[in-house]
């Protein structure tokens, strides 16, 4: 049965009756339970820099609920947004050239959506040893994102050790031209392909037509002309840091800070020529007077706010690489809060553009760890020839959303449920100010291999998966017309 047609007061009474029951629930459930930390971010581990997440009380909800409250949300998300931006942003992008044109706009949008929506993991073909095209890349920045190396190392020179008749190189990071395979990890082997024949070029496939619908992999020279003389931006919480490293390091340029902390004070870190990187530690992305620091919900400490939307560093930077990350607020909050930085950037800052990417869900990856999937090396019948080690692929299939337990006195956030919504707030959002977003979600969802461990799930170890964004964001630059 079709849903009744909402007009302002059932949007008000919706959203007074869930900002109500959020509150009622948090104060009672306060007064009766300490916070406890979530499973996935072990305290032991640099608890200093690690953001902590929030267990709240909330009504379990069924897999149908979710469908409801997604139903509820883009209603009022798509009302906001045509109430504080106009309906500009469906025919520019912010910028850009695209300035008057909704055809235009689609196009580029509708053909970045494609690459991360219709495309695949696929194991990348190392038999031509060192004169494939495939090489792997080589991370550059903090050394916390190496612990999957060690491990893998230390698994090989435990397989050599215990194998005297092992043949072949043992050295990690080199090619094996003995067994025809490269000595890193399978997390590194995978590479995102789109589907050509629904995003490359044709009149029939989708987005652009031309030759600027074809993937092409990173290069230096073609992304710095994609950047012209514009610096970038990258702001965000700890995952957001991981795309700064991935992005130097497919440059292959020296870093200049080592930890997310320290990037924002020290200078910036040379991309091109004429181009510079910088990173903020921001994990709620809040801009000047967004909020109240005595009242806020998260005025504990645990959130870090640098400040990175001040008119000194925007008039630096006109290239924004966004996102909010894992940090769990109501959907009202969510979408409140997310609507003012947008529209601080939509009112004084027109010609900056927004590259907001896509919160990824929280695999559990320590059933990988303790089957050592870091130290595993395929060998010729497809499984592992490493005692104890299990191979892991890619998924296929993204996982699907579960209901809630009804005996969880106090559920975790964010769900499932609660980052795809949430993510689907932020793409209505972003693009009606004129911003491009980066639906990544269901790509890295497929992932849950390459992850840092050991308390750690949300983050990826490097080089690994998130290499990959560096391959969309050239590709992204290389199709918006600056």
């Amino acid at each position: 049965m079709p849903l009744p047609e909402l007009r302002a007061h059932h949007v008000a009474t919706f959203l007074i009756c869930v900002i109500l029951g959020q509150l009622v629930l948090y104060h009672r459930e306060s007064l009766k339970s300490p916070s406890v930390d979530p499973p996935f971010f072990d305290q032991q581990v640099q608890p200093r820099l690690q953001p902590r997440p929030r267990y709240h009380p909330v009504v379990p909800l069924t897999v149908e609920d979710f469908e409801l409250l997604d139903e509820l949300a883009d209603s009022i998300v798509h009302i906001e947004a045509d109430r504080v931006f106009r309906g500009t942003g469906s025919t520019q992008i912010r910028g850009t050239s695209v300035t008057n044109n909704a055809e235009d706009a689609k196009r580029i949008r509708d053909q970045i959506l494609c690459w991360t929506q219709h495309g695949s993991w696929v194991r990348q073909d190392e038999s031509q040893g060192t004169s494939s095209s495939w090489i792997t890349r080589k991370h550059l920045g903090h050394d916390q994102y190496a612990k999957c190396d060690v491990r893998f190392t230390e698994g090989l020179d435990r397989l050599v050790q215990e194998n005297p008749d092992y043949e072949g190189s043992h050295l990690a990071g080199e090619y094996d031209p003995k067994n025809e395979r490269y000595l890193v990890r399978e997390a590194v082997k995978y590479k995102w392909v789109p589907d050509e024949s629904i995003c490359g070029p044709g009149p029939t496939t989708v987005g652009l037509e031309d030759e600027r619908a074809t993937y092409q992999p990173f290069d230096k020279n073609a992304f710095c002309d994609s950047l012209g003389q514009r610096n970038i931006l990258i702001a965000g919480d700890l995952t957001q840091y991981q795309l700064h490293d991935s992005i130097l390091s497919a440059i292959g340029e020296p870093f200049l800070c080592q930890g997310e902390l320290g990037c924002l004070p020290r200078e910036p870190h040379p991309l091109c020529r004429t181009s510079n990187l910088k990173f903020a530690r921001n994990d709620v992305l809040s801009v000047p007077t967004a909020f109240d620091e005595e009242t806020d919900f998260y005025s504990d400490g645990s959130v870090v706010k640098q400040p990175w939307a001040t008119p000194e560093l925007l008039q630096q930077y006109s290239i924004l690489l966004l996102n909010r990350g894992l940090l769990w607020k109501p959907d009202q909050e969510f979408m409140q809060e997310l609507v003012f930085m947008m529209k601080h950037f939509w009112l004084y800052y027109p010609d900056t553009v927004i590259i907001y990417r896509a919160t990824h869900p929280v695999a559990n990856c320590t059933v990988l760890k303790e089957q050592r999937e870091d130290e595993a090396i395929r060998g010729p019948d497809g499984e592992s020839i490493v005692p104890g080690t299990t191979l892991v692929k890619p998924l296929t299939v993204p996982p699907s959303r579960v209901d809630e337990s009804e005996d969880s006195q106090r559920i975790f956030k964010p769900s499932l449920a609660d980052v795809q919504r949430q993510n689907k707030l932020a793409k209505v959002i972003v693009e009606s100010a004129g911003g491009i977003f980066l639906d990544t979600e269901e790509m890295f969802a497929l992932r849950p291999d390459g992850r840092m461990g050991e308390g750690d799930c949300s983050r990826f170890c490097a080089p690994g998966p998130l290499d990959s964004y560096a391959d969309l964001l050239f590709n992204t630059m290389r199709i918006l017309p600056m």
